[in-house]
């Protein structure tokens, strides 16, 4: 007589369930009379290290990052600066011209400064690239404004004229037109003013 072709059911305990393995001894079940061992307890991480090893905690200092948008900031008061020296050029003054140059640079330290301290972290190098980034946006702020003003005035022409004959010459204007005085006490302003408010931020900061 042939056999049945339907399996047969085991021959130990109650059959098992579908698709789960028969649940005997030996096999990481516990045997008749056996109680299933607890779990080790997790063991809680060192005092003062709330994070994995190898795990930096997020938000961390990012020096590199701090760089690049201390540099787009410090580029773009920059050329705000110098739209602003090109909208007015028609009426505004040579004091003018001196204390909107020191209002900028005061603005750039503080603008730079806060964000290269949020970032950067509490290192010393962050917060020298604020200082320097700030007197350059400063710097370059006035030298831009004259370029875009001798475009205004003459064209390409008179821009390449003064490229080929006096290079320097935006150069000169921002350091003749405002007075030595004036034109370095505006990179003092940035410059201090940027590494102090970026050093007192990152204070503040966890990292």
């Amino acid at each position: 007589m042939s056999q049945s072709w339907q399996p047969q059911p085991p021959q130990y305990g109650q059959p098992p369930q579908y698709g789960q393995p028969p649940q005997q001894p030996g096999y990481g079940y516990p045997g008749p009379g056996q109680n299933m061992a607890p779990y080790p307890p997790q063991q809680p991480m060192p005092h003062g290290y709330p994070y994995a090893p190898g795990f930096p905690p997020p938000g961390g200092a990012q020096p590199g990052r701090a760089f690049f948008l201390g540099l787009l900031i410090s580029t773009g008061l920059g050329l705000a600066y110098a739209g602003i020296l090109f909208a007015g050029h028609e009426d505004l003054s040579r004091v003018g011209l001196q204390a909107s140059y020191l209002a900028c640079a005061a603005v750039l330290a503080v603008v730079v400064g806060v964000v290269t301290g949020r970032t950067g972290g509490r290192g010393a190098g962050p917060h020298v690239w604020a200082a320097v980034l700030a007197a350059l946006g400063a710097y370059l702020g006035v030298a831009n404004g004259y370029v875009f003003t001798l475009l205004d005035i003459g064209g390409t022409d008179l821009l390449e004229t003064m490229l080929d004959n006096e290079p320097m010459a935006p150069h000169k204007f921002w350091w003749k037109r405002l007075d030595a005085g004036i034109a370095l006490a505006g990179l003092a302003v940035a410059m201090v003013g940027a590494y102090t408010v970026a050093h007192a931020v990152s204070k503040k900061q966890p990292h």
